[in-house]
């Protein structure tokens, strides 16, 4: 079997000789800061609390972990805020928490398919011996922590590349300097910052489909905010413990790789980052808890949503299938209402159709689910000029769960990458008999739970976009990217690994292609369900070092009464092709 390089490989040494086409020598004991050549960075870590929340424990000890950085200084302060006043008391007031202590003691016991980030640690146990820890006194006023002149010496004298506030506490001020890349912050949701409330909890509250949060720099200079990571996934409507999770175990991974573009890429990993003008931190997090008014509010929406969702579990099924139109067609909410329809036969649900043309007639290659089995696999459906179909044919299936069947062809040959994140595989397959017969190629990229990949050639590199998940966080946030010099690897991750964080419009949703001159991504809108709406993003540029896109069209299933979502969409000559999602009564199923 022809194995392809693991992602945690490939994100370890693309930056290094794997340029150049040699692998890190390991058998030789050649290590990454040999080749990296460079000292690790030193961090410092404000604090208020030696325990800490594990999310924050898990970047420390990652940190400690790296060839790239390590925590040198751990401050811990204490504040006193000037002017401020004490919380309202009485059944009603501001600052009587009682439903939300009961919610949240109820809520942590709730199944979650991650860990609580807010579990605590001592970030102690995690650092090495010669990391410093002090403790020292500051004062509060307005929002901005002030440290005085001794402390801010003493954490100069550390010679600091970046001061690490997890808390933020805005303390730019006061420490303008201290650091030779500033003071970073960030890992939680905006929405909860400026409401000064729990983590996660207001985007639940207002029934938001995302949560936004953003990792930011402080420049050392002229105290400039600027992006280092931005994200948006969707928020967890029905547990706050769940909602968090996903924001801050993201989190913790982008603080962790920032750092490490930082020490590859130098000082312009921080230069290349837009404006953060648009981000109001506000004075800065209290975690003040709602009151028993707004719990009450909160907890009799909650029910309601989770009566509906067993209601609808014993009533309704899931269900996708197929559309299509024989002509030439713009993809807009107002061209879709004339589409044919094709419905799966009872027991199952069809998607992610991948048309191909070949004699006059077209192929449909789509996901086949069957509902007693929980799994899919690959059919094809033969249709002729006229809009005729034939029933679908198995032409693929494993143990795992398949979909996504995505078709290129490469010096004559066809192939096709259906998605199998249930092996931890990107798989490729050739067709050796036209349409029935596939056979199973190579392992592109091994050891990675990615979900829709897709390929693109352009300026003689191929381009592989995937989404992928962690332990810790879902697959639709992420976009990630890969090049190559053919379709078979070795797949090179792209520097700035993940190029998009953005539930409404990361994860892939069909085949790249050019209009106009421009080159067009699909892709889906998972913020209020998986394949909720499609988005078409405009590329303005592809190269190994950049990459970016804007949103030109969004396609929201509005088209016919009962449709809820839409998530794949491909051409064919002149078939166009797409998927649609509707609940359906299990008696249907």
């Amino acid at each position: 079997m022809n194995r392809g390089y693991s992602v945690s490989q490939a994100q370890d040494i693309d930056c290094f000789e794997v340029l150049k086409g040699r692998p890190l020598d390991i058998e030789r004991g050649e290590s990454i800061a040999e080749l990296c050549n460079a000292r690790k960075l030193r961090v410092a870590l404000l604090i208020g609390s030696f325990k800490q929340p594990v999310w924050v424990s898990r970047i420390i000890q990652e940190i400690s972990e790296s060839y790239f950085a390590e925590i040198s200084l751990i401050v811990k302060y204490e504040y006193s805020e000037n002017g401020s006043k004490g919380p309202k008391r009485g059944l009603l007031g501001f600052g009587n928490s009682l439903l939300w202590d009961i919610y949240s003691k109820l809520d942590n016991r709730s199944l979650c398919p991650y860990r609580d980030p807010f579990e605590e640690s001592d970030v102690r146990s995690n650092v090495g011996p010669d990391c410093e820890l002090f403790q020292m006194a500051a004062s509060k006023d307005n929002g901005e922590l002030n440290f005085n002149d001794e402390a801010v010496a003493r954490i100069s004298s550390h010679d600091i590349d970046v001061v690490l506030d997890l808390g933020n506490i805005r303390i730019e001020k006061s420490l303008q300097g201290v650091a030779r890349y500033g003071v970073w912050s960030g890992g939680a949701s905006i929405d909860s910052m400026q409401s000064q409330g729990p983590p996660g909890f207001w985007e639940v509250m207002r029934n938001e489909t995302t949560t936004e949060f953003t990792l930011q720099v402080v420049g050392p200079d002229n105290g400039n905010r600027k992006i280092l990571y931005r994200s948006w996934t969707s928020t967890d409507l029905f547990s706050v413990k769940g909602n968090r999770s996903k924001v801050y175990w993201k989190s913790a991974n982008a603080v962790v790789r920032a750092l490490r573009n930082l020490h590859e890429r130098g000082p312009r990993a921080l230069e290349e980052k837009p404006s953060c003008s648009d981000v109001s931190l506000g004075p800065g997090p209290r975690n003040i808890s709602p009151t028993n008014a707004q719990m009450v509010s909160f907890l009799a929406r909650m029910a309601v949503k989770r009566l509906r969702l067993k209601f609808r579990g014993y009533t309704r099924l899931d269900q996708w299938f197929l559309a299509y139109s024989l002509g030439d067609v713009q993809i807009t909410e107002q061209s879709l209402d004339q589409l044919n329809y094709m419905e799966p036969p009872k027991g199952r649900f069809w998607a992610d159709p991948f048309p191909i043309e070949r004699d006059g007639k077209y192929f449909i290659f789509f996901e086949e689910f069957l509902y007693e089995t929980m799994k899919a696999h690959i059919s094809v459906i033969e249709m002729d000029s006229g809009g005729n179909w034939t029933p679908p044919v198995k032409v693929l299936e494993r143990d795992y769960h398949l979909s996504y069947p995505f078709l290129f062809e490469w010096e004559g040959n066809l192939y096709m990458i259906p998605e199998t994140k249930r092996n931890k595989t990107i798989e490729l397959y050739r067709c050796a008999e036209f349409p029935q017969k596939w056979e199973f190629d190579r392992v592109l990229i091994d050891d990675v739970q990615a979900v829709d990949t897709t390929l693109c050639e352009k300026d003689g590199l191929w381009w592989l976009f995937c989404n992928i998940g962690g332990k810790d966080f879902a697959s639709n946030d992420e976009l990630r990217l890969f090049y190559s010099e053919t379709p078979f690897g070795p797949w090179i991750p792209h520097k700035s690994n993940p190029v998009k964080s953005d539930v409404r419009s990361a994860r892939p949703a069909g085949r790249l292609f050019y209009q106009n001159g421009d080159l067009f991504r699909p892709a889906q809108d998972c913020s209020e369900r998986m394949g909720g709406a499609m988005c078409l993003n405009r590329i303005i540029s592809l190269t190994t070092e950049d990459f970016k896109e804007e949103v030109v069209t969004r396609i929201e299933p509005k088209w016919m009464k009962g449709l809820l979502g839409a998530h794949t969409f491909n051409t064919a000559g002149r078939l166009t092709m797409l998927d649609c999602f509707r609940y359906i009564p299990k008696s249907w199923g």
